[in-house]
């Protein structure tokens, strides 16, 4: 109900809003976020994902990021409390009478979590470690937009005897991590962050060509990010390591069609399906894809991992969308997926201790 009427009743609740705090108008975000309907409907977006998967917390944390954002490019730190405010009563006199106050309820309930644990956000380089001032420089090329700088640093590095895994997981995934803060936090735009993303992936396949992959062990993998998910860099990397445990890949890359994605299943065969999910709001798709998945001949047998950022506060909602497994990281995943089509888990760490 909420997905289907998210439009009309973000309007109503931009309404009651900009009416009782019309300087709100003009103080928002353009490079954002279009207009406070679109902001509030993302939030019902939200709201429908944690509803869905009985999980309040990633209502209050979709809030949280909100705030971070939207404070640090100019908004007042009342804006998003009152915005849901407006919401929360919008929900509970729109809804029926047997889902508004539950609904309404959940949203009050994130805003006194994010009163009283305001959202921070950390910087995810750690300087005091080698990779960690590796990672500084890397992120400095990418800032000041040289790419064969960027390239070296990282290229030199493996040839100086840092392994690949170890340059992924404690290099290149934390700098992306770190453009994505600050991003958030108005340091950088949107152009330098895709400059970033797109330098780093061309990186990615320069190192894959220098890996020395084990002997290939007969399993394939087919992985996607599910409709929806844009982002793929995380996949890339955990394709990546797939390879190098000797399995063949084929990675088919972001935004996959439910359909599409069902249809290459029962084409390639795979022994193991990993899929991403980036948000909690992908979480639907993620289900509708999995029961297309399993209406196939092979799809009802595949293996099926998942990974991403959207699971992460609630690993164990996989089994009940028809998963098999989540992994939090590239390592964990192969090793999983190892032990999911009956190969020596032990054969899985690419990386030495100590990886993010």
């Amino acid at each position: 109900m909420l997905r289907s009427t998210a439009a009309a009743l973000a309007g109503y609740a931009a309404s009651d809003l900009l009416e009782s705090q019309p300087d709100l108008k003009q103080t928002l975000a353009q490079q954002v976020f279009a207009s406070w309907p679109q902001v509030l409907r993302g939030c019902i977006e939200e709201l429908a994902a944690a509803l869905s998967a009985g999980r309040p917390q990633f209502l209050a944390g979709y809030l949280g990021w909100l705030q971070s954002v939207l404070t640090a490019r100019g908004l007042p730190a009342e804006a998003i409390p009152s915005a849901v405010a407006c919401l929360a009563k919008v929900v509970e006199s729109e809804l029926p009478a047997e889902s508004g106050p539950q609904a309404a309820g959940m949203l009050r309930k994130a805003l006194d979590d994010l009163g009283r644990n305001p959202a921070g956000v950390p910087c995810f380089l750690k300087m005091d470690t080698p990779h960690g001032q590796l990672a500084a420089r890397y992120l400095l090329a990418l800032l000041e937009g040289d790419r064969a700088q960027a390239s070296r640093l990282i290229l030199d590095a493996a040839q100086a005897g840092t392994s690949v895994p170890d340059l992924c997981l404690q290099v290149l995934l934390p700098v992306q991590q770190e453009v994505g803060r600050m991003w958030q936090t108005d340091e950088i735009n949107v152009a330098e962050g895709h400059f970033a993303t797109a330098t780093t992936s061309t990186i990615l396949a320069q190192l894959r060509l220098q890996a020395s992959p084990r002997q290939g062990n007969g399993k394939t993998l087919l992985a996607a990010a599910v409709a929806g998910n844009r982002h793929d860099l995380g996949l890339q990397v955990v394709g990546d390591f797939f390879e190098l445990a000797g399995w063949r890949v084929i990675q088919l890359g972001p935004d996959m069609p439910v359909p599409d994605l069902a249809q290459a299943v029962e084409f390639y065969q795979p022994d193991l399906l990993a899929l991403s999910v980036a948000l909690h709001n992908q979480l639907v798709t993620l289900a509708e894809t999995i029961q297309s998945v399993r209406s196939g001949q092979r799809g009802a047998t595949v293996k099926i991992l998942v990974g991403g950022r959207g699971l992460a506060e609630a690993p164990e909602l996989v089994q009940q969308f028809g998963a098999d497994g989540f992994a939090p990281d590239p390592n964990a995943a192969v090793a999983l997926g190892n032990s999911l089509v009956g190969l020596p888990a032990a054969d899985a760490p690419l990386a030495p201790s100590g990886a993010t």
